[in-house]
Formats: structure tokens, sequence, C-alpha cells
């Protein structure tokens, strides 16, 4: 008699390890995310970042030498992204990962891993995490950015709750 209440237990503790190596094993665990960039495979580290002591993350523009008007554009449209930010703005900067004439956003030196033109969520450690690709497209780029508006506020929503 005493056997089945102690059979009862193992079996409820057993099961939970029996379902979850079964889960994984026949993919039964949804491979889609939330985030709409393109979470980055390894880790790319902005040397000497020093982060405004405010801002969680920072939105980088990589602009290599040869970059011209793509840069151009994606640094008006990255612009337009802070100004959509409204009163998170002093939670997020804006970094150009490069050479640009533009002298009132910080700038550090190009990174050849990253490619020219797209902008990347940078984390306060200088830990590049996200990334998002150029548009030529105004619509397709809208969308683009809309996502990355949309991730930056969970991170920022995150960061509040943690």
């Amino acid at each position: 008699m005493k056997l089945k209440p102690m059979w009862m237990f193992v079996i409820c503790c057993i099961t939970p390890f029996i379902l979850a190596y079964a889960a994984i094993q026949t993919n039964w665990l949804p491979n889609n995310t939330t985030n709409k960039g393109r979470l980055l495979s390894s880790d790319i580290q902005v040397p000497n970042w020093q982060a405004d002591e405010h801002a969680l993350w920072s939105i980088a523009l990589s602009v290599p030498v040869d970059c011209g008007l793509v840069c151009t554009q994606q640094n008006q449209r990255l612009q337009n992204v802070y100004q959509a930010l409204g009163k998170k703005q002093d939670k997020v900067s804006l970094v150009i990962l490069g050479e640009a004439e533009n002298n009132e956003i910080t700038q550090y030196p190009a990174l050849p891993e990253l490619q020219a033109g797209w902008l990347y969520l940078v984390d306060h450690h200088g830990l590049v995490v996200l990334a998002y690709p150029y548009e030529e497209s105004e619509q397709k780029s809208r969308v683009l950015h809309k996502g990355l508006l949309s991730d930056l506020k969970k991170l920022l929503n995150y960061a509040r709750s943690s």
C-alpha cells in the first residue's frame, strides 16, 4: 500500500524530464523570435567604448570610407528613428562607426566585420547585439526602422524592470 504513493511521486518527478527531452529531440519548440533585427552570431566589441552615462543602448551606423550615398541616407534615417523615440531619447545615444562629416554624433573607428550602411544596436558595454540591413526602398526601410524602434523599446522596458 505504501508503494503506490512512492510510485506516483517518482512518475510526477520523471515525467517533466521525459517531456522536455522529447520536445527537444522532436523540435516541438518554436525556432522563431520576437526581435525584428538580426541577432549577431559572433561577439563584436567596439574598441575603446565609452558609453554615455545615461544611455543604456546605442544605435550605431557603420560608415566605412567608401560608403557614399547609402550612408548619407542612413544617417538621415537614423536621425528620424532617434526623434521617434520621444521621451526615451535620454536612454539611447547615436554612434557612428567610421569617419563621417557629422560632428554632433560620437564616432568610433570602423569595424571591418560590420556591413556598410547597416544600423546596429550596441549595449552600454560596447557589444554589438542586433543588426538592421540597409534597404533602398523607402517603404521597406520604414518597416525595418519600425522594427528597430520596437526592439529598442522592448530592450529599454526590460532594462527598466531588471
